[in-house]
Formats: C-alpha cells, structure tokens, sequence
C-alpha cells in the first residue's frame, strides 16, 4: 500500500510539472510571436524541452504503476518513440531559432519588443521556481534523495539570459538607443544553444535507456545482499535496474526451493518486492521473477548448508 501511494505521489507530481511546462510553452511562444522577441521564442522552446523530458518522465511512471509487467520487455516502447520523435523537433526548431538570431545580429534590428515579453518572462521564472519547488517536495514525499533528483536547472539560465536580452532591448527603445536591440536576438542565440544541447540530452537519455541501466558495485550489492535476506529465497540469479525518470525499478530473478508449492514461491516473490520497496524509498516497483533452484548454481544463499542439501535431495 505505501508504495502504491508513493507511485500515485511521483504520478501526481510528474503530471502537475508537467501541465504547467505546457501552460509556460504556450503564453511564452504566444507572446514571443505577438512582440517579435527572438528571446522570448527561444526560452518558450526551452520550456518545451523541459516539457518533453517530464513527459517522459510521467509516462514511464505511469506505465510501471499500471502495467509493471510490460516494464520488463523492451523499452522501445511508444512512449520513448514519442519522446525522440519530440527531441529531434526541438533540435531542429532550436537550430532554426539560432539561426534566425544570427541573422537578426547581421542585419541589424529596427524594433525593440515590448514591454509584455520583458512581464511574461518574469512570470515564468517564478512559475518554473514553484514548479520546481513543488516538485522537489513530491521527491522528498516518495522517499527520493536529493543527489538522486539531477534536477537541471538551465531552465533559469535560460529565462535569465531572455530577461537581460528582452530587458535591455526594451530599454533601447524607451531611451531611444537602437545599438541594444541586438541584445533580444543575441540572448535568443544563447538560448538556443541550450535547447539544442537539451534536446541531444533527450534523445541520447532515451537512447541508452533502452538497455538495462549498469548499477554499481555498491548499490547492486546491497540490492543483492537486501534479496538474500527474504526467507525462502535460496540463490540470487539476477538484479537488474531500469531508470524511469528519478525513479527505478528493478528486475530480479530468484531461486527457490523446487519443492515448494507455486503459490508459495509467488508468496517469496512477493515478500521480496515488498523489502525491496520499502527498504529502499527510490525503488518504485520489482518485478521478481521465480525459478526452482539448481544446485549447480554458485550462488550464495541466506540458508545454511545442511538446509540446501535437504533442499536438493
């Protein structure tokens, strides 16, 4: 039960990021078109990139909680398809915008943009900053370390770099100083680089999930040594961790006595998803496989020796 509700917690926290990176891409790319700010058009991309990665994010969660079974074939699932698909979009809109903004630099600009991208900038800031507060405070709420969050916080030196540019353009124009409007195309340059190296950060994530995720030495030991512990498990054949956004989940395959009953091994089963769940608050979900146990295996067990023969004879 406590970790159905700290999945419906990552669930909800995920999804509330989520609705407000959209809402930002939306005004953000609005306002940005209405008053002609190459800024504000890139920071509204940023966000969109933010919004992608937090898609991602929300759908490997959602799919662990209600199909946990499905998580443990391939990752090319539709939703990492969507996610790369969205990630080349955002590489080739950033690259378009960087463009543009080098143009803009070469040519000249003849207009500041108003004062409403300079405002809606602003906001932005202090909407990503609660959203990210909020979801900071969800993490915490599901057991998540901080060190284990790898929040990436360009998404400020994004918007900061659109404020100075729009700003110090908008201030061009209110004292009539035409050499600052390059100031809003320049940040728009600087913006986009940010966005390109995002969108590479999406599409190689999505790439080298699709495999297993190599824990290391320490964290899969304690995994191993945490399994072992479970009454009734005999050996360890397998542990393996999957990454879903700051979450994992866990692949396990065990060895049990062969002459215990399939219903009982399905109860040894079950009793090591639950250790490993509640022992380890970042663990979302574990799919535990069972297999009869073979003594030709060299597996350490968490039975003494006189039991292990007993076992096999």
């Amino acid at each position: 039960m406590a970790m159905e509700q700290h999945s419906v917690t990552a669930e909800r926290g995920s999804l509330v990021s989520l609705w407000g990176l959209l809402g930002l891409f939306i005004v953000k790319g609005t306002v940005g078109w209405m008053t002609g700010s190459k800024a504000l058009l890139a920071d509204a991309c940023h966000s969109a990139a933010d919004c992608a990665s937090t898609a991602t994010s929300y759908l490997g969660i959602r799919k662990a909680r209600t199909d946990p079974n499905a998580m443990s074939s391939s990752r090319k699932q539709p939703e990492s398809m969507a996610a790369i698909v969205l990630s080349a979009l955002l590489l080739v809109v950033g690259i378009e915008i960087g463009i543009s903004s080098v143009r803009s630099v070469a040519n000249g600009v003849d207009e500041a943009p108003g004062v409403g991208a300079v405002i809606v900038i602003a906001i932005g800031i202090g909407v990503r900053e609660g959203l990210v507060r909020y979801k900071r405070s969800s993490d915490l709420r599901c057991g998540i370390r901080g060190d284990r969050a790898g929040d990436n916080r360009s998404d400020i030196f994004a918007s900061l770099t659109a404020l100075v540019g729009t700003s110090g353009a908008f201030i061009g124009g209110l004292y009539d100083m035409p050499f600052l409007y390059v100031l809003d195309p320049a940040a728009g340059l600087v913006i986009s680089v940010f966005v390109i190296r995002m969108g590479y950060r999406l599409i190689a994530g999505v790439l080298r999930s699709s495999d297993h995720s190599v824990m290391d030495d320490a964290d899969a030991q304690t995994l191993l040594e945490a399994v072992q512990r479970v009454d009734g498990v005999v050996a360890v054949d397998e542990v393996k961790a999957r990454e879903q956004g700051h979450y994992v989940i866990l692949d396990v395959i065990i060895r049990v006595n062969p002459r215990i009953s399939v219903f009982e091994g399905q109860d040894v089963a079950l009793r090591v998803r639950r250790q490993l769940t509640k022992r380890f608050l970042h663990v979302m979900d574990a799919n535990v496989k069972v297999q009869p146990y073979d003594p030709g295996f060299p597996y350490k067990s968490n039975h003494q020796e006189d039991e292990l023969a007993s076992f096999v004879q």
